[in-house]
């Protein structure tokens, strides 16, 4: 899965290490908006159990996905990375049984070995990883869902201009497969698709080039040689990765969606940036809402999650700043559940969670700016729930790619006149 993506990373960070360039670090990278359009031609067939109970396969039309995407070149146009926030499908015809596909959020990285400069068409290769989710009513109108996250490995070309972005590429999803349940009890094969064509159209705004000015020379040494200033509200759309299968539901309701994906939440964080250490301590605060439901039965368990963390900068690659640091949570659980409609006791917990805490800041001026944007990713190692004698998993990766970070006490140290 996702460790592809963060090994090329850490390769690119080892390549690149002079953070005092300043003219360099400016042109590190440029973010995008825009939309892509992912399209899968060809669906193999899928089953049904019949009105006898008997298997009966029937044709699945090729569909479209719209997409919202967020990014940004990095490494002076060698690299790409960039999130595409899937909508709905859209079926290229009806099928004989409802179903439908959701890619999800797409994380991806491009990989340019010629930089994708301004008025150039340059190959690349990429690879992306997301939630792949599958649902299909039965006859009577009963539906089964299944989730599991997929890599796709992709080879296409971007075409870069002054304001826009565009690409073209076509993807392999790997490892296709997966079993379906037909009813509570009768399990079948099916398939995602295989293969995926995307074309893109993105805005691209300059965010770092802007920052070289005099002003922000003085500002970046003024806040790097203090601990002063180092207030800080941040807020941004998070998803979250279940990693570890529920004894609860492979064994008790197998038919139920184990990996379901929680619906996309907030993460709001207020902390200090101790700025002369690069040391930031933070509470965080994330509603996480995570749902099953097949064949009558449904689940939910809402988590309302603190964490306290706090996380060290290492090394700067010309903008691009890691962290490493820990974390404990206080999370307060909910499970509630019901089998098709009798409602079965709700379970609270309130436990504690340590967990690992890391991720980036994109940094224009190293540490001169009232604004950045920040990805965080959590990982809860051994938080599980007890439910009928067995164990739900909520050992999850969380995963904020883009937070805007905010320093109310840098920017009035900046309009007064560092």
């Amino acid at each position: 899965m996702s460790k592809y993506f963060y090994s090329i990373i850490i390769f690119f960070c080892s390549i690149s290490v002079n953070a005092q360039d300043w003219e360099k670090r400016h042109k590190f990278a440029k973010t995008y908006f825009g939309i892509s359009n992912y399209i899968a031609p060809n669906l193999g067939a899928g089953k049904f159990l019949n009105s006898n109970g008997n298997v009966q396969q029937f044709n699945k039309n090729g569909f479209l996905s719209p997409s919202i995407n967020i990014g940004a070149t990095h490494f002076w146009g060698y690299a790409d990375f960039y999130v595409s926030i899937n909508t709905t499908d859209i079926k290229f015809g009806n099928d004989e049984v409802d179903n439908s596909f959701r890619l999800g959020t797409f994380t991806g990285l491009r990989i340019y070995p010629l930089a994708s400069t301004e008025y150039t068409i340059r190959p690349y290769l990429g690879y992306k990883f997301s939630p792949f989710r599958y649902k299909q009513s039965d006859l009577s109108g009963q539906n089964y869902k299944f989730t599991q996250v997929k890599s796709v490995f992709d080879i296409g070309f971007g075409v870069q201009l002054p304001n826009f972005y565009v690409t073209l590429e076509y993807g392999r999803v790997v490892n296709p497969g997966f079993d379906i349940y037909l009813s509570r009890e009768t399990v079948s094969t099916d398939k995602f698709p295989a293969n995926l064509f995307q074309i893109g159209l993105n805005y691209t705004i300059e965010t770092t080039k802007s920052a070289s000015t005099e002003a922000n020379r003085k500002s970046n040494k003024l806040f790097s040689d203090s601990n002063n200033w180092g207030l800080f509200f941040a807020a941004g759309p998070s998803s979250s990765f279940p990693l570890v299968s529920s004894s609860n539901i492979t064994d008790i309701y197998p038919f139920l969606d184990d990996k379901s994906f929680p619906t996309i939440f907030p993460d709001i964080a207020l902390g200090y940036h101790f700025t002369k250490l690069d040391l930031i301590t933070a509470l965080s605060f994330r509603p996480i809402t995570q749902k099953r439901s097949a064949f009558g039965f449904e689940q939910k368990i809402s988590r309302k999650s603190i964490n306290f963390e706090s996380y060290k900068f290492f090394g700067d690659y010309h903008g691009f700043v890691p962290y490493l640091g820990l974390g404990l949570s206080y999370e307060h659980i909910e499970i509630s559940e019901s089998d098709n409609g009798v409602e079965i006791p709700t379970s609270t917990i309130d436990t504690f969670s340590p967990n690992i805490v890391f991720g980036w800041d994109i940094r224009p001026s190293v540490k001169g700016d009232w604004w950045i944007l920040r990805t965080n990713l959590r990982y809860f190692p051994i938080l599980d729930v007890e439910r009928q004698g067995k164990w739900l998993s909520l050992q999850h990766l969380e995963f904020n790619f883009i937070q805007f970070v905010f320093y109310p006490q840098r920017l009035k140290k900046i309009k007064n006149g560092s």
